[in-house]
């Protein structure tokens, strides 16, 4: 097996790590230190220079401060990490996933699995020297039928029509997921193959998943035959699945359902953008207050990360924008505006909205959003430019 990491190994045992260190040292490429944490040391990374390329973390059964540590710490300021535990207590799968942790593996620890997820970052080391990673943008619904899901398809359509990003848009509702039918696509193939099959993928294997859209825009979504799945997803075969569709796109567009469990919470932790969709009533608020305290202080998305949009935008409606800042405790907000006609018109056709209806409000407001996510500068492409600025004079008093 070609793999090639330096690899940190952390213990409050000196036993675990001269087990880990024997399990490990047949492989060559693999260069190990060891750390032994004692009391008041509970910073695996305290006085390290350089972060190495992995972290095997070994916990004891009632230590958990290494683990706050890690999530306390910025993403860029921790290396991939796999946990290992001997047990499954909720509390350390929470912090784990705060910690942005690629794997929790349990003991007695089996070799292949350890090795296998070495493996999974040896390879997003390689690719992500050869070229960088395309970024994961994650929408959400703050209450049931925001509008995330429109968005998401908009946004991710305009990143490849008018920015000419590589993107691939991924449907994470396994029951009632409809993406595919927002483009007029009918998938023989979709998101529960790929899961059920994602450990023997490579690139190629995985864009057989995949369908396109005349646009470019790559779509992994509901097989229309598929059944409908009751059991839990595997947040390894999750984080396995991103890791394929980041190496090839210079962003992965994902509409989460809303609820907030392992998997998700994997995508969240990974997501350089974290969209969430409000509108202007009590309820929704009542509930993306929750759930921005949930992303906030249990998943560690900063300020940076969260972009607060409020869809179907009324400038008359009671709950102001000014409402909803000082409610949710955020900053810039995107508007879109409501225009339920074009909407329904575009999704009953299964036409983009900038296909449908270019010149719209709706569509230059998705546009806008689509460059604070990473599209093309506005500034840059002269039409668009002019159309964005008759967008905001509509908006003005």
């Amino acid at each position: 097996m070609d793999i090639s990491l330096n690899v940190l190994l952390v213990s409050r045992r000196k036993e675990t790590l001269e087990s880990l260190e024997s399990i490990l040292r047949k492989y060559p490429g693999l260069r190990l230190e060891r750390r032994l944490t004692v009391n008041g040391h509970v910073d695996p990374l305290s006085d390290v220079n350089t972060l190495p390329d992995a972290m095997i973390l070994h916990l004891g059964e009632a230590s958990h401060a290494e683990l706050e540590s890690l999530a306390a710490r910025a993403s860029d300021r921790r290396p991939p990490l796999i946990v290992v535990s001997s047990g499954s207590d909720a509390a350390v799968m929470r912090l784990a996933m705060q910690a942005g942790a690629r794997d929790l593996l349990h003991l007695p620890l089996v070799e292949a699995e350890l090795v296998a997820a070495l493996k999974r970052i040896d390879r997003d080391h390689r690719s992500g020297n050869a070229r960088g990673q395309g970024s994961v943008i994650a929408f959400m619904n703050a209450k049931g039928g925001c509008g995330a899901t429109l968005l998401a398809c908009n946004v991710a359509h305009a990143l490849v029509a008018l920015s000419e990003r590589r993107v691939t848009l991924i449907d994470f509702d396994l029951q009632f997921g409809a993406i595919p039918l927002y483009f007029d696509l009918f998938p023989k193939r979709g998101m529960l193959q790929a899961l059920e099959n994602v450990e023997g993928l490579d690139e190629l294997a995985f864009n057989g998943y995949l369908v396109e859209h005349e646009s470019g825009l790559k779509v992994l979504g509901q097989a229309a035959e598929d059944a409908l799945p009751t059991q839990r997803v595997n947040p390894q075969h999750v984080n396995q699945l991103v890791d394929l569709a980041v190496e090839n796109n210079d962003h992965v567009v994902i509409d989460l359902p809303r609820r907030i469990d392992s998997a998700a919470a994997l995508v969240v932790e990974r997501a350089q953008h974290v969209v969430l969709i409000v509108q202007q009533s009590v309820t929704t608020l009542r509930d993306a207050t929750r759930l921005v305290n949930c992303l906030r202080r249990d998943l560690g998305v900063n300020k940076d990360r969260l972009v607060l949009v409020v869809n179907r935008y009324e400038k008359d409606a009671g709950i102001t924008t000014e409402d909803i800042r000082a409610t949710l405790g955020c900053g810039e907000l995107s508007l879109v505006p409501n225009d339920f006609r074009t909407v329904s018109e575009c999704i009953n056709a299964g036409t983009p909205l900038l296909t449908h209806a270019r010149n719209s409000a709706i569509t230059r407001a998705v546009v806008a959003l689509q460059s604070r996510l990473g599209g093309a500068e506005l500034e840059r492409q002269g039409l668009l430019a002019r159309t964005l600025s008759g967008f905001r004079k509509s908006r003005s008093p």
